[in-house]
């Protein structure tokens, strides 16, 4: 039997007309495909009634699951739900329980009219109601022939809510002889078309679909294989152990992690306290490494030392140096990395000092150039490296190659060479 399909609609002219970021898809198709749910298709549809069930009878032929977000409010845009019972060929109708919890509820508000109650109660005919334990627009569950509807708030926060309370307790008791997992193994300092090189004559001992999605970090891999779930697992693993043996430390996790959640692990489990000295990254690492839980008992400092006297007075970097070399250089960089360690007494000091663009490059320090310090215990080195794309893009792959640096140097091998 073929696995689950799914499609998710989303619902709003705010989307539509590139004024909101959907952010619901992803977090949806993310999070059903945890479940070994497949997306077939994510559709997004404006503020039409007409339009928005010919979308779902379209999604109703096509598919085992729908999930809609957006439009359950009471003002004249919130349709959804007059959509849906078209398309069901439902009437709506006020579910009363709903209406006196949500009276109840909102006594308080001036705005919560009789008209208002009365359409944030509205449902098509039929409807499980959903809580929403956040907000007022309640979700819904409505089957409809083989095919299991789930309707949710476009709020995000309310809309993850819901999902959460409500749909998936639901959806873990739907039966699924076959699924489809995903399994994301993350690299970096290495190129596209470097893994392809490598992976490519091993695409016949690889069971599972690889796929490539190359990003500033680096170069996601996503393995995807469908059946039973004890085949899947073992597909998965041992495709996964394929890869890992074909480009070594490239990979830095095979559970879809960022790069400073695996480093920030490896400094709190072996107990190595680390110091930052940023100039051209602006912060980013620092940024990246206070999103770790539990950093707080390795990361002593952050310190953004931008200008020149910031380099001096911060870090006790010599003017005469950076007079000598320039800010942007590796006798710079080493000097930050030592001075940020000394200051912090910590065992690792890491240093960025670059062009991150778009100006400000000459023929000897081209924009992306971005010089890395490193000091440690057994000495300091340094690395230099130039990153292509637009200045944002240059932050993010030099605050990615810092810590891969210092990942490497705990791993006692050489980082990547980045892009």
């Amino acid at each position: 039997m073929r696995s689950m399909r799914a499609i998710i609609l989303t619902i709003g002219d705010e989307l539509t007309g590139g004024h909101t970021v959907d952010t619901n898809a992803s977090y949806l198709a993310g999070r059903i495909g945890e479940l070994g749910i497949k997306v077939s298709r994510i559709e997004t549809v404006g503020d039409d009634t007409e339009v928005i069930a010919r979308q779902l009878l379209i999604a109703l032929e096509a598919a085992d699951l729908i999930l809609l977000t957006g439009g359950l409010g009471s003002t004249t845009d919130d349709i959804t739900k007059e959509a849906v019972a078209l398309a069901t060929g439902r009437k709506m109708v006020i579910d009363p329980g709903l209406r006196s919890e949500l009276e109840a509820r909102l006594k308080s508000y001036r705005t919560a009219t009789p008209a208002v109650l009365d359409s944030l109660a509205g449902i098509p005919e039929g409807s499980e109601i959903i809580q929403n334990p956040v907000g007022a627009a309640a979700g819904l569950f409505i089957k409809q022939g083989d095919a299991r509807i789930f309707v949710m708030p476009g709020v995000p926060s309310e809309m993850e809510a819901v999902f959460v309370d409500g749909v998936l307790p639901i959806l873990g008791r739907l039966p699924r002889p076959e699924i489809t997992v995903t399994r994301v193994v993350k690299t970096t300092g290495m190129s596209e078309s470097a893994i392809a090189g490598r992976l490519e004559p091993l695409i016949g001992k690889i069971q599972a679909r690889l796929g490539y999605l190359p990003r500033p970090e680096g170069v996601e891999l996503r393995l995807t294989a469908t059946g039973p779930g004890e085949t899947v697992d073992r597909l998965l693993s041992e495709s996964t152990g394929i890869i890992v043996a074909a480009l070594g430390e490239r990979v830095y996790s095979t559970k879809g992690e960022d790069i400073h959640f695996v480093l920030g692990r490896m400094l709190i489990d072996r107990g190595l306290t680390i110091a930052v000295a940023e100039s051209c990254t602006g912060g980013l690492i620092g940024h990246l490494l206070t999103q770790v839980p539990g950093i707080s008992s390795v990361l002593d400092r952050a310190v953004v030392a931008y200008s020149n006297g910031a380099k001096t007075d911060s870090l006790g970097v010599p003017a005469a140096l950076i007079e000598e070399h320039g800010a942007v250089s590796a006798e710079v960089a080493q000097a930050m990395a030592r001075g940020v360690r000394d200051r912090a007494g910590t065992d690792i000091g890491l240093s960025t000092t670059g062009i991150a663009g778009p100006g400000g490059g000459t023929q000897e320090k081209p924009v992306g150039l971005v010089h890395f310090g490193l000091a440690g215990p057994d000495g300091s080195d340094t690395s230099r490296m130039v990153f292509r794309g637009s200045r944002e893009i240059v932050k993010i792959r030099a605050a990615v190659h810092g810590l891969d640096l210092v990942r490497c140097r705990l791993l006692g091998t050489e980082a990547g060479a980045g892009g």
